[in-house]
């Protein structure tokens, strides 16, 4: 059993990239400014392939004023988006555009060593629009066990349900100032960076979280946003309930158990039982292989999840196979846990298939756009280097039939 915590993921995750294509040569200052001189066409290109190998990047620059001194007023020509699909060529000085692609690197450096679970709960994709339906086709059928000699076989038909996904857009600033430079102040632009990507990284996986968990739409006094946005209800309903038939029919047992404190085999029997009782749009039980869940709990209950999904036996009985450990048939794929699940609640913990029903849509993957370091700009603010990095990203859950949430008591997770 592989255990997910909440460390650097091995899953592939979201990558800062330039709006500048860049890439070959030693950081040599001055040569460089000459290089961009000579051939400003190909200065971009050479730059990011040294960046690429790692033969530019921060920790090489041991003088930001000479930098800034022999790129500054180097102009080079650029491919910069301006709308799908259309690119346009402008000029910008080498200097925010050596130092914009070194922090990229840096940003995505930094970005992989934040510790996120948000990736092992959804699926990811990409869709320009601020409202997104998640359409899912229905298959109708009259369920007819044979057909006789001579009949017609019956035509199956369709009808299309789904959800609705919004956005969420976010991003921060960040500047090489005069007093960067005149302090050579290097490292400090770095931790700049590191902060920020680890602003960024964190923002994310908090907003995935509490989609996940549905954390105001499912809460005591349920609230926008909510998670679950069926299609007809644009204001959203409650994901997790102990009613029956609820959120839908396809839920008869509901999809939250109340009273049910992760302790031992019971309180995980339970939950496959709430999660197998699920239908599918033809009234059938859904499928759901124990080696396709995922036991998602908070770090105060990481122990005891273990303790249980790692014991061949059943603890406390001689003898007995433990059929949710090593070689039992009840098994989940993996551990997940994470202590941004404990800020909401420390009891609270769920089991499924969270990948089959939440979504990621990133309406903008991560965005980096500099600022020329123009005269008029360092005259006017002292800013010699000035970047944007934005992304626009929401979670929503295209269903409701794949995840349960089980409580301790009756109070579900809330922010503090």
């Amino acid at each position: 059993m592989e255990v997910i915590q909440a460390k650097a993921s091995e899953k592939p995750r979201p990558k800062l990239s330039s709006s500048l294509r860049i890439g070959r040569r030693e950081m040599d200052y001055n040569a460089l400014a000459e290089l961009g001189r000579r051939k400003p066409r190909a200065f971009a290109r050479f730059v990011q392939e040294k960046i690429d190998v790692g033969e530019f990047r921060w920790d090489n620059v041991s003088s930001l004023p000479h930098l800034f001194a022999a790129l500054a007023d180097v102009e080079v020509p650029v491919d910069m988006p301006v709308a799908p699909g259309v690119n346009a060529m402008v000029t910008t000085s080498a200097f925010p555009l050596v130092t914009g692609q070194m922090s990229i690197a840096r940003f995505n450096q930094a970005y992989d060593l934040v510790p996120t679970i948000g990736q092992e709960l959804v699926s990811d994709f990409d869709d320009n629009k601020k409202l997104t339906i998640l359409a899912r086709l229905i298959g109708l059928d009259n369920v007819v066990g044979e057909v006789p000699e001579g009949q017609d076989f019956p035509m199956v038909s369709a009808t299309e349900d789904g959800a609705v996904i919004t956005h969420h857009r976010n991003g921060r600033r960040l500047a090489i100032t005069a007093e960067t430079l005149e302090e050579n102040d290097v490292a400090g632009f770095v931790r700049l960076i590191d902060k920020l990507a680890d602003f960024a990284a964190t923002a994310i996986e908090y907003l995935t979280i509490e989609r996940v968990i549905d954390l105001y739409g499912s809460g005591s006094s349920p609230t926008t946003p909510y998670v679950y946005r069926p299609l007809g209800n644009t204001g959203g309903t409650t994901l997790y309930s102990t009613t029956a038939n609820t959120p839908n029919t396809r839920a008869p047992s509901g999809t939250r158990l109340a009273n049910t404190a992760l302790v031992d085999d019971t309180s995980l029997n339970a939950a496959r039982t709430l999660l197998t009782a699920m239908r599918d749009d033809n009234g059938r039980p859904i499928a759901a292989p124990p080696s396709q869940c995922l036991l998602v709990v908070p770090e105060a209950l990481l122990a005891t999840g273990l303790k249980w999904l790692g014991s061949e036996l059943v603890p406390g009985e001689e003898n007995s196979l433990n059929i949710w450990g090593p070689r039992g048939q009840m098994r989940p794929e993996r551990v997940v846990s994470s202590a941004v699940l404990d800020r909401y609640s420390t009891n609270a913990w769920y089991y499924g298939r969270p990948q089959q029903q939440f979504m990621r849509k990133w309406k903008l993957r991560w965005e980096y756009v500099t600022l020329s370091g123009n005269t008029q700009r360092f005259l006017e603010a002292r800013v010699a280097m000035q970047a944007r990095i934005a992304w626009d990203c929401e979670v929503g859950a295209d269903d409701c039939v794949n995840f349960v949430q089980c409580l301790s008591g009756t109070t579900p997770p809330a922010a503090p």
